[in-house]
């Protein structure tokens, strides 16, 4: 059953998407979890999208749940969308939010794109396919989202659609949209599997991030899509629409390993989670600490933590989107951070005249926010001048108070 977004059903639940133009609400189906992509991602995706000068025809996602990724493709690139959604009250919601999106003026091929109740792994020859994007389900539940438990299974996508996909000068354009959480041997299962379809084809992996410490997207551009001599990009979408996303590309670079303790006058960073996880993070210290000698505290987790003896040189105001926080040195306290020891820490803070200090460390999370209001309280008190933060190395009871200005 095909559905047209000029008769679509708009009077389903909806939920307002914060990056979304005012006025703008999607739909999604009863009983269903609410959208998981935002608008905004979306839109920035469909932008990248739009400069690979892909082969003409439509925009397929034989797997397109409610609609926003294919709904922002239509509206940036001024394509017709061909979705295909197995379960036909998610179908009927995709339906919507493609109207929905024409109606705050977007792009007419909104209207003229068709939604198909049924299953994405059959394919159909009646239409030339531009570009094939593919975000599999994943169970809500999983703690690694392994490739046996996407549905659809890659391979079926690529046998049903492969001899209906128009080709560029890269071959044809492919974006799978994958579980953030997918490890490295993954990944390269995933490469396999394009391989056994596309030998020797384009492949570049991108990290999106948000902020927030974790990675948001993962996917993997392929054929006309993929950059040439480029394996690598990460994308931090900024919090500001009308902001251009910070984008990193190269190959990956290996963190070394070689460890030395911070000394007073270095400075301590800690970097997006997303960057260092996309192994591009050396490529932004090429610009942003040339020349500096950079040791790593932590590699890993929602706070990954350099040391280095000078500040960041920001090309680009917004670059400094990829660094959560960067402070200065200006004492080393050799003790844990908890309940008993706060004291040491506050009078240590008092001393050198701090107003403001924010506890920047892996903490419970029932600890944390009773450690932080404390150290408000008491800091507030004295009315000091400065601001900084209190990280620490792994490993060691040593805190590091650190200063921003």
């Amino acid at each position: 059953m095909d559905l047209s977004p000029e008769q679509a059903d708009l009077s389903g639940p909806t939920v307002k998407d914060n990056t979304a133009p005012e006025g703008l609400l999607f739909q999604y189906a009863k009983d269903a979890k609410p959208l998981a992509t935002p608008w905004q991602v979306a839109v920035e995706r469909a932008k990248l999208v739009r400069k690979m000068q892909i082969p003409k025809g439509v925009i397929l996602d034989p797997a397109c749940g409610s609609g926003i990724q294919l709904a922002a493709y239509c509206a940036m690139m001024g394509r017709e969308g061909f979705g295909i959604e197995l379960d036909e009250p998610t179908a009927k919601a995709a339906v919507a939010n493609l109207r929905r999106v024409a109606d705050q003026g977007f792009d007419s091929t909104l209207l003229e794109s068709t939604i198909r109740v049924g299953d994405g792994t059959i394919g159909d020859d009646s239409k030339s396919i531009a570009m094939l994007h593919i975000d599999p389900a994943r169970p809500r539940n999983s703690r690694t989202h392994g490739l046996e438990e996407m549905a659809p299974q890659l391979p079926d996508i690529f046998s049903a659609w492969k001899d209906h996909l128009s080709e560029g000068e890269r071959g044809p354009a492919i974006l799978l949209d994958l579980s953030p959480r997918l490890v490295s041997d993954q990944r390269k299962q995933v490469e396999l599997m394009v391989e056994d379809f596309w030998p020797g084809i384009g492949k570049t992996w991108v990290w999106t991030s948000r902020g927030r410490g974790r990675v948001d997207r993962l996917s993997l551009w392929i054929g006309q899509l993929s950059s040439p001599g480029i394996s690598r990009r990460f994308i931090r979408i900024p919090p500001d629409m009308k902001d251009k996303p910070v984008i990193v590309e190269g190959d990956y670079t290996e963190i070394s390993a070689w460890r030395r303790p911070p000394r007073k006058g270095d400075f301590v960073s800690l970097l997006d989670a997303a960057l260092v996880e996309s192994g591009l993070a050396p490529t932004f210290f090429d610009k942003a600490l040339p020349g500096q000698e950079i040791v790593w505290g932590i590699t890993s987790g929602r706070r990954p933590q350099i040391h280095h003896p000078g500040e960041f040189e920001f090309t680009r105001s917004s670059d400094k989107l990829l660094v959560q926080a960067s402070g200065k040195i200006v004492k080393l306290i050799h003790a844990d951070i908890n309940e008993e020891n706060l004291p040491l820490l506050i009078d240590a803070a008092r001393e050198l005249g701090f107003g403001k200090l924010t506890l920047r460390v892996q903490l419970d999370p029932e600890v944390q926010p009773r450690l932080q209001g404390s150290l408000d309280r008491q800091l507030a008190a004295k009315g000091g001048d400065l601001i900084g933060f209190v990280a620490k190395q792994p490993d060691d009871s040593m805190l590091l108070l650190c200063r921003i200005r």
